[in-house]
């Protein structure tokens, strides 16, 4: 039986090992978690920038993802998990999220001891969007020293003029996220969504068969994407640690940090 969202937000997790802030909003910060037992950064551990999701919505926050940051964190990287401002929230919603998303990714920069040229991205759901948002910025990080290797979407939202079409509860959101349908903000669209953004690194998609809030359609849209499918496997199954997909993601990670041949 697929993972209910329930049992992800039931999973234990380990603390932090610290916070950071990078705006003024209530919502502006983000977590760090660091491979061992040490609090202390400067062991030159590859960074996972993991962005959550919820359906860019206020009510869903970045609590849900802490379990599978700290197995992360458990495997070796050093995860780094921004929350955002979301609908619901004074400047949440496109362009504002994103703004953020890209605020808290330059962020990595006050962070003494991470190693900022293995640097990964990775979003479930609606935070697959912006993580694939995110990776259309990398020239820019690039710029500020921050390389970008690759992105894994998870269950990842590719094709925003397509979800905002659907009628679950997630899909209908989308027009809320993005300020308008595609036929009244069309811009919005044509700057957010990774369908429309292309390839600009190494993608791979990963995406359960019985997902019922994000379709495995989705998953073929970004062109070029590897995509992997995970037969059986629900929304949720994704973002749990302790289940077969969870190996997924940490091979998918980490081919993505080989050299190229």
């Amino acid at each position: 039986m697929p993972v209910a969202f329930s049992d992800v937000e039931a999973l234990p997790a380990a603390a932090a090992a610290a916070e950071y802030r990078y705006g003024a909003a209530p919502s502006q910060f983000a977590r760090l978690w660091l491979p061992g037992v040490s609090a202390e950064p400067g062991n030159g551990s590859p960074v996972i920038v993991l962005i959550h999701g919820g359906c860019w919505l206020q009510r869903y926050d970045l609590v849900h993802v802490s379990s599978l940051a700290a197995a992360l964190a458990a495997r070796g990287f050093a995860v780094w998990v921004p929350e955002y401002r979301r609908v619901g929230e004074d400047g949440g919603g496109w362009p504002g999220t994103a703004d953020d998303v890209y605020a808290a990714i330059m962020s990595l920069q006050v962070v003494p001891g991470l190693d900022l040229q293995q640097v990964l991205l990775a979003g479930h759901s609606a935070g697959g969007q912006l993580a694939l948002w995110a990776a259309s910025q990398a020239p820019a990080f690039a710029s500020h020293n921050i390389i970008v290797q690759g992105v894994v979407g998870l269950a990842a939202i590719t094709d925003l003029e397509a979800y905002a079409r659907g009628s679950n509860s997630c899909e209908k959101v989308t027009p809320q996220f993005m300020g308008g349908t595609p036929e009244q903000v069309p811009e919005h669209y044509a700057t957010a969504s990774p369908a429309e953004l292309g390839l600009q690194l190494p993608t791979i998609l990963v995406h359960g068969s019985a997902d019922p809030l994000v379709s495995p359609a989705q998953a073929h849209a970004l062109v070029g994407a590897e995509v992997i499918n995970i037969e059986g496997a629900g929304h949720f199954d994704l973002i749990h640690p302790h289940i077969a997909a969870f190996q997924v993601l940490v091979a998918a990670l980490n081919r993505l940090l080989e050299p190229a041949p």
